[in-house]
């Protein structure tokens, strides 16, 4: 018998020859299949229900025994059925879901449920006899399979990917081009529909890259072969899912031509998303992964313009699409292209194939999304979903304890509180240190065994119970009343577990690995607080906030007792006036801070152990100081009483070591999506006036200026609105924002994605289609005054020289801008 370590890329059932197929890649490179068919679906049902599943299931196959498993809260007592076959699982499915008996695995998936029981997530080591293979290079026929954890690094599995780009006609629908590149070096081809009335050139151009085709079914039976000669593991594309898959599917089904582009002989299937569920496909031995959506996902931080291939693809790779320009210029350059230069053309659709493996491997995102796979035990599609990587991963340790699940109830969450949000003190302000608590939700669960299976088997707490009668150690009590047993939970372990190998991770240098293991963790919280989770509860989500609203107080209340202002708080951070002057260094801060953060620390720990007996893994840390430091005044300034700071919304210079500082904004106009470029500019370039100490004249003259030039027309290219539409256009009933009116204009239907629109006299225009005159009012009225009046109004200036609209303002005279004070 040999051994083997390999990938399993895919997972499904062969209902009707009661087999399972676990097709993926071997570590030198060889594509493989596991063929399972000595494992027996099951069913676990409450023993209560025996009488009535009987009645049921009198006409199907199968047996009762007990179960090895536990129930999740301790109390019923389960029954597992046994089936001879997939087929008579699936009917007993059908059957108990319709009569509402519910069960912890009754909508598992057969692949999904043998893999979470053998806790194998993706690498595997397989002990058995190879034969040769048909449509991949080795067959195991039920061999020995166990998990592989951690021998070879994600980053080194041969896993191959195919990124594909196809280019259609616009009134017909007739892929006119289809690319497939294999990896980011560049290795593939492209097909061409040439134009009527065009003989075929040459075959095999440009290095035997390009293919040209008299009719389009003929390209398609050819590039189908093109996906299945290369075998990979993986398909993508940039928007593949939303455009591209299911344009190739369409026109397969247009000419009867069998839409196979997996490992078996069973065509491909697309599924179409629906409200905010996404589109999906299932091809079978392979994953399908839209590249976009893996960008969206795995960007943090940092603003991007616009998710465009163009855009990401300049911005990553420093180079972009052949064809830059974009909208109904685009369309038109494309058809020119097609027309005069057919071999151009396919160069366009090979070039956009081949960028998208290239900004993954880049980025590290398509590494980010391996470690994913690994950590949680989920296909690499599902690979950025937090809700079914939570599911398999709890599961797994469920399992390794005896335990089944929670049956996947329709239960109504409400969730819970966003995080706390202390009021916040306008102003312009010296040295402000920001502290923060280091991953406060994830050490929240582990400081206090917040868990689902805790919260199960304590039972839940009822009234605002705080604190815990520590003689009675049983029930650890929430602020919020909710309640957990002291027996070690599943999330604390697995907590304490990722904190140690992101740890390990940094220390070894590999920020990619740290970056996988804390997303993992903050990704807890919003799971458990989400009904489509079956482990999601109003009250444990109540818990974790809770929790975290009691030390943020906490914290608040000992920096006060020091004599310090906190001027603003926001879930896990404190902004506090430090005392220092403008001659104290970086290091100053360092020193100064460190030590204020560790006697809070000492305090919160010294309140855990006396209030709940606890250790405390919660940790107040110095995070930076601003040397300046901004919050602007709520919007409406007129009100009478005292001015309140916009929440969530403020902008400092940091200070660095070496004394340098660095203009950052959180939330404001000039790193929000939906505001015009003119605004981010602006915004940046007022604060760095304000922060370096100018006075009101020359703040006042920048935004005059700014205005002169914008009326002008001086600034027309940065009035463009960019809004991103996250379901069609036509789904909109109750309202039409600005995007959607733009979006109706293109002809946009059953199609989502980014709107570039421009604000003209007449309402929002897409800016791709002639428009009439540009708004200058508008952009002066929500663009320009809006952001100064709030900055001024924070420095303590006249803020009626910016008045609001409708509010004094006139037109130019003469050229000049005029106020009305």
């Amino acid at each position: 018998m040999m051994r083997y370590r390999g990938f399993i890329v895919h997972g499904y059932a062969d209902p009707r020859k009661n087999r399972l197929f676990l097709p993926g890649r071997l570590e030198d490179g060889r594509s493989f299949v596991i063929v399972e068919n000595r494992w027996k679906p099951a069913l676990h049902i409450n023993e209560n229900d025996r009488e009535k599943v009987t009645g049921l299931l009198c006409n199907l196959p199968y047996s009762t025994g007990p179960s090895l498993l536990q129930s999740f809260s301790g109390v019923e007592t389960l029954l597992r059925l046994d089936f001879p076959g997939y087929a008579a699982r699936s009917s007993a499915v059908r059957l108990l879901e319709d009569a509402g008996v519910s069960g912890p695995d009754i909508n598992a998936k057969p692949a999904e449920a043998f893999l979470t029981e053998k806790c194998i997530r993706g690498p595997v080591e397989i002990t058995g006899e190879a034969a040769s293979g048909r449509r991949v290079d080795i067959v195991f026929t039920n061999p020995c399979l166990a998990p592989l954890d951690g021998s070879v690094p994600a980053g080194e599995w041969p896993l191959k990917i195919a990124s594909i780009d196809i280019e259609t006609d616009t009134k017909s629908g007739a892929v006119l081009a289809a690319a497939i590149c294999v990896g980011n070096g560049g290795l593939g081809l492209v097909r061409v529909l040439m134009p009527l009335g065009t003989s075929t050139p040459e075959v095999g151009q440009e290095g035997g890259r390009i293919f040209f085709h008299q009719d389009e079914a003929s390209l398609l039976r050819a590039f189908i072969d093109d996906i299945c000669r290369a075998d990979p593991d993986v398909l993508t594309g940039w928007n593949f899912l939303d455009f591209d898959f299911p344009h190739l599917a369409e026109r397969c089904r247009h000419y009867r031509i069998p839409f196979t582009l997996g490992r078996a002989g069973e065509g491909a299937k697309f599924f179409p998303g629906e409200g905010r569920r996404s589109a999906a496909a299932h091809v079978p031995g392979r994953q399908v992964i839209d590249a976009l959506r893996i960008f969206r996902s795995g960007q943090s931080g940092g603003y991007w313009r616009s998710y465009s291939l163009e855009s990401v693809a300049n911005t990553v790779l420093g180079e972009g699409k052949l064809v830059s320009s974009s909208g109904e210029e685009k369309i038109a350059e494309l058809e020119r292209l097609y027309r005069e230069d057919t071999v151009a053309f396919g160069g366009y659709c090979y070039q956009d194939a081949c960028l998208v493996p290239r900004i993954l491997a880049r980025t590290g995102l398509w590494r980010l999304t391996l470690e994913r796979a690994i950590l949680t035990g989920v296909t690499l599609d599902k690979a950025w979903t937090s809700v079914v990587s939570f599911e398999r991963i709890y599961a797994m340790e469920l399992g390794r304890r005896g335990i089944a699940p929670p049956p996947a109830k329709s239960i109504r969450v409400t969730g819970a509180a966003g995080g706390t949000v202390l009021e916040s003190v306008p102003g312009l302000f010296s040295n402000i240190a920001v502290f923060d608590f280091r991953s406060l939700y994830p050490t929240i669960m582990r400081t206090f065994n917040v868990d689902p299976l805790a919260h199960a088997r304590a039972g839940i707490g009822t009234g605002a119970v705080t604190g815990v009668n520590i003689e009675n150690s049983s029930t650890i009590i929430a602020p919020n009343g909710a309640s957990f047993s002291r027996e070690p939970g599943l999330l604390p372990s697995l907590i304490a577990e990722y904190f140690a190998a992101r740890r390990r991770a940094l220390d070894a240098g590999d920020g990619t690995a740290a970056h996988v293991y804390k997303i993992l963790m903050n990704s807890f919280y919003g799971v458990l607080g989400t009904p489509a989770c079956r482990y999601g509860r109003t009250e444990l989500a109540g818990a974790i906030t809770s929790f975290a609203r009691k030390w943020l107080f906490f914290s608040r209340d000992r920096f006060n007792e020091k004599g310090l202002r906190v001027l603003y708080g926001d879930t896990d951070s404190l902004f506090v006036e430090t005392g220092l002057g403008d001659g104290a260094s970086y290091e100053d801060f360092l020193d100064f801070c460190g030590s204020l953060a560790g006697e809070v620390n000492n305090c919160i720990s010294e309140k855990i152990r006396e209030e709940y007996g606890l250790e405390s893994y919660i940790e107040l840390r110095f995070e930076k100081v601003y040397r300046r430091f901004l919050i602007p005044p709520l919007r409406s300034i007129h009100e009478e009483g005292a001015l309140r700071g916009r929440a969530k919304g403020y902008g400092g210079a940091v200070l660095e070591s070496g004394g340098k500082t660095k203009v950052e904004v959180k939330g404001m106009e000039a790193v929000r999506s939906d505001s015009t470029p003119l605004a981010r500019r602006l915004q940046m370039e007022l604060l760095e006036l304000v922060f370096s100490g100018c006075g009101e004249k020359w703040f006042v003259e920048k935004v005059r200026d700014t205005l002169k030039q914008l009326r002008q027309g001086g600034l027309d290219g940065e009035l463009v609105y960019r809004k991103r539409l996250s379901r069609p256009p036509e789904t909109y009933t109750a309202s039409t924002p600005p995007q959607v009116k733009a979006a109706r204009a293109l002809g946009w239907h059953h199609r989502r994605g980014t709107v570039e629109f421009v604000w003209t006299i007449t309402g929002p225009a897409p800016v791709s289609l002639p428009h009439d005159s540009l708004d200058y009012d508008h952009y002066t009225d929500s663009q320009v005054l809006p952001l100064a009046r709030s900055i001024a109004a924070a420095a303590g200036w006249n803020t009626e020289i910016f008045p609001e609209k409708g509010r004094g303002r006139r037109d130019y005279e003469d050229g000049q801008m005029e106020f009305l004070f």
